[in-house]
């Protein structure tokens, strides 16, 4: 009996330290992406832009060498284009000098072992999230499995340090925000403001997260004169804390908040960059996407378990408010919208996703390389996906194995996980016919770079100087970062220089229509030695002067 109740009490234990001892050890697969060479440039730039209010001359020194040796970043100098959040940026860039880091491969995979444990501690508070919902062991199991095993997230939780990391503090926010619902006290409001300020600071779309604080509060709230001034004082501590750690954690902030603040919300709903992608067969420009391209992405890209769930918790939910929402009592207008706490919650997550999802595709929001940017609704996902668990136990209560079925099927995500490793950011389900599955970008954050590299290194073993060309917009050069030196060295990547090329690189990635535009066309001069496949998705190719 009581080793029963010790294995009960300590499940989830094991559970999270299998997976992070996993995660911990798996780290070193991966290659680096394209953007990490910015945000590294852009921790330092706002570390020395902190360090000329300080006397520290000697980091200072040191803060500057780092900045004049870190180039070849794609996005924008952040002294042009100052609006990218730092909250992971700028204190990897503290730890990096402090503690003498000076290896590439040393700092980028510091860079990712935090990335990983930073996500790792969000799947621990949707953890708490699903038992405070719930409190059924079958669904918060299934729950949490669902969130770990979506193989996208989880390849992208080791190396993108910008959606991720976003991702884990929307979900952080959510177990506060349940706090609150729970019990409004002045602990629970203060840890919330610091984690609302702290998700905003990373990506200014977080401003969702105080204003629909402040909406579902004013209308949880009779307005009467005795809680008046209650109200009243909860909204002045919540927006002032809000605001004060929002601009501490925001250093572009510092010298106009407000008009910094409504600057990048501007720039992030209209980015000033324009691409050319691949999607379902076609080039489509990043300004003017059609509206089937976050749908179809998700689609195609999430677990058909996670996918069918989610649809189904989603369905239950819409169609319970809309019931609400017709019926609503004019003696009791706002409360008649969720009926106890739980049902509250559920309301929190529906309003959130419904207004941000439809408000993206609506709008014509600038969206690059699939759904990443929405990769927080991820957590919204899962959410879903569990009230449509909870649902489906009420039907199918007769069914004897109902759990361990769920369980077989959400098993297949890790497998397709094992399947596509360490190439997970380029799953797709089965959705994806054969015939169709490079109709769409497939490793356009350039990881397979590092496998190509030490490949070519393995076979030209007797080569001082291996020359590459690029048939693609990646910048393979930042996949030299992850090799030691001492076989960095024997590479020379010369871009579209294909005449001086021995080998030419191509992973289908451009940034021009390449029906119409020959800037990547291969030279008749090359043939195909190697392919590299991942599912019957192609990743690269390579080619060979004859």
């Amino acid at each position: 009996m009581k080793s029963n109740n010790f294995l009960k009490n300590n499940f989830y234990f094991f559970l999270f330290t299998i997976y992070f001892l996993i995660g911990i050890f798996i780290v070193k697969d991966y290659g680096i992406s394209v953007d990490e060479e910015f945000h590294r440039y852009s921790g330092f730039y706002w570390l020395n832009y902190i360090l000329e209010f300080t006397s520290f001359d000697n980091l200072k020194l040191e803060v500057n060498n780092k900045l004049m040796n870190i180039g070849g970043h794609t996005l924008p100098n952040p002294k042009n284009f100052p609006f990218y959040g730092v909250t992971f940026d700028l204190p990897l860039a503290f730890l990096e000098t402090v503690f003498n880091i000076d290896g590439s491969r040393d700092y980028f995979l510091l860079r990712h072992y935090l990335n990983f444990c930073i996500f790792f501690l969000s799947s621990v508070f949707f953890f708490f999230i699903l038992k405070n919902r719930f409190e059924n062991n079958h669904i918060i199991l299934l729950g949490i499995l669902l969130y770990l095993s979506s193989p996208r997230i989880f390849g992208d939780s080791f190396y993108n340090n910008k959606d991720i990391i976003f991702l884990s503090l929307v979900t952080i926010n959510f177990y506060f925000f349940f706090k609150i619902i729970d019990n409004l006290n002045y602990k629970n409001l203060i840890f919330f403001s610091i984690f609302s300020a702290l998700t905003c600071a990373t990506r200014v779309i977080g401003i969702f997260i105080p204003f629909s604080f402040i909406f579902m509060f004013l209308i949880s709230k009779n307005n009467t004169e005795k809680l008046l001034l209650f109200n009243t004082k909860i909204l002045f501590i919540y927006i002032a804390t809000f605001f004060i750690i929002l601009i501490f954690f925001w250093p572009y902030l510092w010298s106009n908040p407000p008009a910094n603040l409504i600057t990048s919300l501007k720039i992030f709903s209209k980015y000033p960059a324009q691409f050319q992608m691949l999607f379902n067969g076609q080039y489509v420009d990043s300004r003017f996407l059609p509206l089937s391209y976050v749908p179809l992405w998700i689609i195609i890209s999430i677990p058909i378990t996670s996918l069918s769930l989610f649809l189904f918790g989603y369905y239950y939910l819409f169609k319970r408010f809309f019931k609400r929402l017709i019926n609503i009592n004019q003696k009791n207008v706002f409360n008649d919208f969720w009926r106890g706490k739980k049902e509250k919650k559920d309301f929190l997550f529906f309003l959130n996703f419904s207004l941000i999802f439809f408000y993206v595709i609506l709008s014509n929001t600038d969206l690059y390389n699939g759904w990443r940017h929405l990769y927080f609704l991820h957590v919204f996902i899962i959410y879903f996906a569990c009230i449509g668990l909870f649902r489906l136990r009420l039907i199918f209560k007769k069914i004897k194995y109902f759990f361990l079925i769920l369980l077989t099927l959400i098993s297949f995500n890790f497998f397709d996980i094992i399947r596509f490793h360490p190439f997970q950011g380029s799953y797709f389900n089965h959705f994806v016919q054969a015939e169709r599955k490079n109709y769409f970008e497939v490793d356009y954050w350039g990881l397979a770079g590092t496998k190509f590299l030490n490949e070519i290194i393995i076979n030209e073993p007797n080569k001082n100087i291996i020359k590459i060309g690029v048939a693609s917009y990646l910048p393979l050069e930042r996949s030299l970062k992850m090799l030691d030196n001492k076989n960095s060295s024997i590479i020379e990547i010369v871009g579209q220089d294909y005449e001086n090329a021995d080998y030419i690189f191509n992973n289908d990635i451009s940034e021009v229509n390449k029906n119409f535009n020959t800037k990547y066309k291969i030279p008749n001069n090359f043939q195909l030695i190697n392919e590299l496949f991942v599912n019957g998705f192609m990743l690269y190719q390579v080619y060979k002067k004859n």
